[in-house]
């Protein structure tokens, strides 16, 4: 089985880089809900808080999922003998490594390509906590543009 190894000085900068990623923003969401307190903060404030929130778990998730393709190459094969399951095991050619999204596929003489090692959860997981990132984001700069008009308005008016 001809096998692309994961990168081992990828995986550890993925590691590393997304750890403090995830911590950073953590930080920086729990901090700024902190600041006021989520009942008294103001809407926007909230926002910006779980959006940092959101983006943690977001980059998380990720560094989660690519320690699953910390394998060594005995570890590859027994992956792809178990996602193409007996009936294929012999079929194996190949596996390849992609760190957007994160997979390890095993390729299968006439039968295709399987995932393996990453659970099926971390992609959607990921995608679905950086886009909810993201909207949070854009609500608060959206609610933080709308208070600035209310209060230009207020003091034009006065």
């Amino acid at each position: 089985m001809s096998d692309d190894q994961p990168n081992v000085i990828a995986l550890l900068l993925i590691g590393l880089v997304g750890l403090a990623v995830a911590g950073g923003f953590a930080v920086f969401g729990f901090t700024t809900l902190a600041r006021h307190g989520i009942r008294h903060a103001k809407k926007e404030t909230v926002l910006r808080g779980f959006a940092g929130l959101a983006a943690a778990a977001a980059a998380a998730m990720y560094v989660w999922g690519a320690l699953h393709l910390v394998k060594d190459e005995s570890m590859t094969t027994e992956a792809c003998r178990a996602a193409v399951g007996r009936a294929h095991a012999a079929d194996i050619t190949g596996s390849d490594v992609s760190y957007l999204p994160l997979h390890l596929n095993c390729h299968v003489r006439g039968a295709g390509s399987y995932a393996a090692a990453v659970p099926d959860y971390v992609n959607p997981a990921v995608l679905g906590l950086a886009l909810t990132a993201v909207a949070l984001g854009v609500f608060a700069a959206f609610a933080s543009e709308l208070r600035a008009r209310d209060n230009f308005r207020k003091e034009k008016a006065s």
